[in-house]
């Protein structure tokens, strides 16, 4: 098999346009989470996301075009010029590549069609771009078209775990040699009023830090209330390591290993969690002991981030209560399809910088949650191995393990 490795870094994240922006919030507890301003968020529940200001486009000199693409699609766009520019590469230069494109987003744009609904309810039509902005695949198809693609074009939704499948499809596709370099990531801009409303009615987000945004994320926390709905994207140039070494591009990690089950039944969630990390340990032919920081999922539900942390001591065993731990959707909250990719954005620069990121908002134990969850502060330490985790809704479990190259 191929050696894959990381050369590139695009991240567009409620607390950071661009890489430095974004491992400079996460290192310093920088939250992104804030009051919605897309719409009136008064009539629900819960008021806050992580929203990215329209404002930093403007301010960044990027014009804005949602009469030709969605905001899932502009983020992603976004991110992909970010990641190309950190790459030393270019659409004109990446003529002689074998390519390929693989992006998560969790659902047709809501945005585009909420807005194009209310219209049709009014008059019976809609605009002529509903389609091409709105499908699942735009995204995706985009980037091809940015990077003149000529291999896989390949759009995954799985909810949450849609941008980490995104990066082991593409990492295999280039162990077999199908490709020498990939685009891969996630994006997704849920932030509408029926979307909000439903996850509200579903229970899933937290009601009582509306007069507190920043606050509203508290993964591990025992007053946490849900996850904090947002939105963004993360872009990142797989290459075979080779071709990368002799074309002299920067090299921030290499990936190891990673593992993806599915649970079928709320009684199977147990076995399945540590079925996938226990598969991305064997394939990484690391045991639990060399892993020197997780990336949790965790997003501040009550469930899920108690069930992470039995999941880890499960697989850990002894070495669970020695391992930092932390969870950035404390910052930025939980971007659905973007998750992963801006989570192992994170802990790649994590890695550079020997600098794990915080949990923020960690202010009250939870005696079910007791394992070292890095609090409100980051820390300085020795990361040469790490694991993603990443759980989607419906089912799909994900781990991914990185090393310094």
């Amino acid at each position: 098999m191929r050696s894959v490795v990381i050369t590139g870094l695009g991240a567009v994240a409620p607390n950071g346009l661009g890489k430095e922006a974004y491992w400079n919030a996460l290192a310093n507890g920088v939250s992104g989470i804030r009051i919605i301003s897309k719409f009136d968020p008064s009539p629900y529940p819960c008021r806050v996301a992580g929203e990215i200001p329209t404002a930093w486009f403007k301010e960044n000199g990027i014009v804005q075009e949602e009469e030709h693409f969605s905001w899932s699609t502009i983020y992603a766009l976004k991110a992909l010029k970010q990641a190309l520019n950190d790459a030393n590469l270019s659409p004109g230069t990446m003529a002689g590549f074998s390519t390929g494109v693989y992006m998560g987003i969790s659902s047709t744009d809501m945005g585009v069609v909420q807005q194009e609904f209310s219209g049709f309810l009014e008059n019976n039509q809609t605009s002529t771009g509903t389609v091409s902005k709105s499908y699942s695949h735009a995204p995706a198809s985009q980037i091809a078209r940015e990077i003149n693609c000529n291999g896989n074009v390949v759009t995954i939704s799985t909810g949450c775990s849609s941008g980490i499948y995104s990066l082991i499809l593409a990492a295999e596709s280039i162990m077999r040699g199908e490709a020498e370099l990939v685009l891969a990531g996630g994006t997704d801009a849920p932030i509408t009023p029926f979307f909000l409303a439903s996850l509200c009615a579903a229970g899933l987000l937290p009601k009582g830090y509306n007069g507190a945004p920043e606050a509203a994320s508290r993964p591990f926390d025992l007053k946490r209330e849900g996850g904090v709905v947002a939105e963004g994207s993360g872009v990142l140039v797989l290459e075979e390591e080779r071709s990368a070494r002799r074309r002299k591009a920067p090299i921030y990690a290499r990936i190891c290993g990673f593992g993806a089950t599915n649970t079928f039944s709320p009684n199977g969630s147990r076995f399945s969690s540590c079925s996938c990390m226990t598969q991305a340990l064997a394939r990484a032919r690391f045991n639990p002991g060399q892993i020197d920081y997780i990336n949790a999922h965790s997003p501040g539900d009550p469930m899920v981030d108690r069930a992470e942390t039995r999941t880890i001591k499960e697989v850990w065993g002894k070495y669970a209560y020695n391992i930092p731990i932390s969870s950035i959707k404390s910052m930025i909250g939980n971007p659905l399809a973007a998750s992963g990719p801006l989570q192992v954005i994170a802990t790649v620069l994590a890695m550079q910088n020997q600098f794990i990121p915080p949990t923020v908002n960690y202010q009250y134990p939870d005696p079910r949650c007791d394992l070292d969850y890095v609090p409100n502060k980051g820390r300085v330490a020795r990361i040469s191995r790490a694991l993603i985790s990443l759980q989607g809704l419906g089912g799909g479990n994900t781990a991914l393990i990185v090393s310094k190259p």
